[in-house]
């Protein structure tokens, strides 16, 4: 295969409904992919059907394994990739007729960087009841060598969408002895920041291929739930987990611990609306290991219990007693 093919890997759980229109989207590309991998996740519905009876002019695999979630999928199904890239598609989503061709152009002008990424736009389904809404736009485009440009410009342009769907990447990034997905909800913002600093080069196109369909009972539109607050839980350890073990230069510590700072919150509201307790040990050991008071500050303004604020304030005056470190 040329130096520039990508395998487009989908993970498929219980969406007879979407799942063809999804395929279709791929199909329908003015440049198709080198191979189509589906792994069907334990569906009880029609999904396996619907998988094994579409057909494709490339390679094309299904797999059906027992229910271990959507990260386990694409971690089977990048252990399958015979292409030089990946990409990870959503079995409910579409994509737009130009999305391989643009995207292989891009990897042709530029030497073959490390990830490309790329804008995206929510849709409803016809019986989405929910109001969630979310605009995907990049808002700029660029070529980057330096890791820290990067992410000043795309934290400028609040463009930071960790999901994978919005980015394609070299496949030799990821396995075993690379990045691998977590089992956990949110496994995509867990591994987010492990992606951009596994990779040295960026493309960012200002361009819309990503289609996302919003509609009832996915795990974005659904009620929080223990595994989403687990999921949430994850991602700050994951993050703190790169923070902790990687030499960076100043910006990008700073950018690695701003993340660090929005995922501690994200988990304490996500508990909260979830009606489960907050662990705040967790919150503590993420607080005193990045040495943050902005986030020991955002930890007693977000969602502690009252009973709570003594202890939160004790983490703070415990952090700026170390003293060295960047303020968030």
């Amino acid at each position: 295969m040329a130096d520039c093919s990508i395998s487009i890997i989908i993970p498929a759980y219980n969406v007879e409904k979407y799942l063809k229109a999804a395929l279709d989207s791929i199909k329908e590309q003015t440049e198709l992919p080198d191979e189509v991998i589906l792994i069907d996740d334990g569906s009880t519905d029609g999904t396996l059907h619907v998988a094994n009876a579409f057909e494709f002019p490339v390679p094309y695999q299904v797999v059906s394994i027992e229910n271990g979630g959507q990260g386990n999928a694409r971690n089977l199904g990048v252990s399958m990739a015979s292409s030089e890239y990946v990409y990870f598609f959503d079995s409910d989503d579409l994509l737009t007729s130009n999305f391989i061709q643009s995207v292989k152009d891009q990897i042709r002008k530029n030497g073959c960087p490390d990830i490309v990424l790329f804008s995206g736009e929510s849709f409803n389904d016809s019986e989405y009841q929910g109001n969630r809404w979310v605009d995907y736009c990049r808002g700029f485009s660029g070529v980057f060598s330096d890791r820290a440009q990067f992410l000043d410009k795309a934290l400028s342009a609040r463009a930071l969408f960790c999901s994978p769907c919005l980015y394609v990447s070299k496949k030799a990034l990821w396995g075993p002895d690379g990045l691998e997905f977590g089992p956990n909800f949110l496994e995509d913002e867990a591994l987010f920041m492990p992606v951009l600093f596994a990779c040295s080069s960026y493309v960012v196109i200002d361009e819309v291929f990503f289609l996302r369909r919003n509609r009832d009972g996915s795990t974005m539109t659904m009620a929080p739930n223990l595994k989403h607050v687990n999921g949430a839980l994850n991602c700050m350890e994951t993050t703190l987990s790169l923070y902790s073990s990687r030499h960076f230069t100043s910006r990008e510590r700073w950018h690695v611990r701003k993340r660090l700072e929005s995922q501690c919150i994200a988990y304490i509201l996500t508990a909260r609306r979830a009606g489960l307790p907050v662990k705040l040990g967790e919150v503590f050991r993420t607080v005193a290991k990045s040495k943050s008071l902005s986030l020991a500050a955002k930890a007693l303004l977000y969602g502690v219990r009252a009973d709570q604020v003594n202890a939160v304030r004790k983490i703070g005056r415990a952090v700026k007693r170390v003293g060295g470190f960047a303020r968030g």
